[in-house]
């Protein structure tokens, strides 16, 4: 089963996805949007249209499900999901932005953005904000006004009934890793937990399950 933490930048979720393979035993699969966007060969340091920037992120997405698909029947946990993906092309979509050319195909990607993800993942865990934020070299700006911002779009994602897997979210105060392992555990070992009681219901009705 591929596990799948999502969040804004800064939230600690590649470390956490790291730790936790470590501990299970399971293969941590790192997804850097940033690497992707440098062999692409895309400069997010300029100006972009939002035709432009969702042209990148359909392009972005393959790849990056590309990497997902090398994966696919495998335990392991992934550092990002294609629920951040929408989240922040969504905070590119403000004001007279987006064309109704682009609006339909913002839809497109939306909805192929959660395809993949009840395609590839197993459950899907959201690590909110809440860990102290500092300068690092190589790091997004410590922006925590973005940061809850994309928060709360991922949030209103992981509620959204097009996502067809389990879910759940690590509370903003659980800043602690070893807390936050514990949380990240309590969201899989949930889906075995459903797995097994339904299990047993179709015993009952006298099913046979494999």
């Amino acid at each position: 089963m591929m596990v799948g933490l999502c969040g804004a930048h800064r939230t600690g979720k590649t470390t956490l996805a790291r730790l936790y393979a470590k501990e299970a035993g399971i293969e941590f699969v790192e997804t850097s949007v940033s690497v992707i966007n440098k062999e692409l060969g895309f400069d997010l340091t300029k100006e972009h249209s939002f035709a432009e920037r969702l042209n990148q992120q359909y392009i972005i997405l393959d790849r990056v499900d590309e990497i997902y698909a090398r994966y696919s029947g495998e335990r392991c946990i992934v550092d990002r999901t294609p629920l951040d993906m929408i989240s922040y092309t969504m905070a590119e979509a403000i004001n007279d932005r987006v064309s109704d050319e682009g609006q339909a195909r913002f839809a497109q990607y939306v909805q192929k953005c959660f395809d993949i993800t009840n395609k590839r993942f197993g459950v899907v865990v959201l690590v909110q904000p809440g860990i102290e934020i500092k300068d690092a070299e190589g790091k997004a700006a410590p922006n925590r006004a973005y940061i809850e911002h994309l928060n709360t779009l991922i949030l209103g994602l992981v509620c959204d009934e097009r996502l067809n897997v389990p879910h759940g979210y690590i509370q903003r105060n659980k800043t602690d890793l070893a807390d936050r392992l514990e949380a990240v555990d309590y969201c899989i070992g949930s889906v075995y937990r459903e797995a097994h009681a339904t299990m047993l219901r179709l015993k009952q009705k006298g099913a046979c399950v494999h």
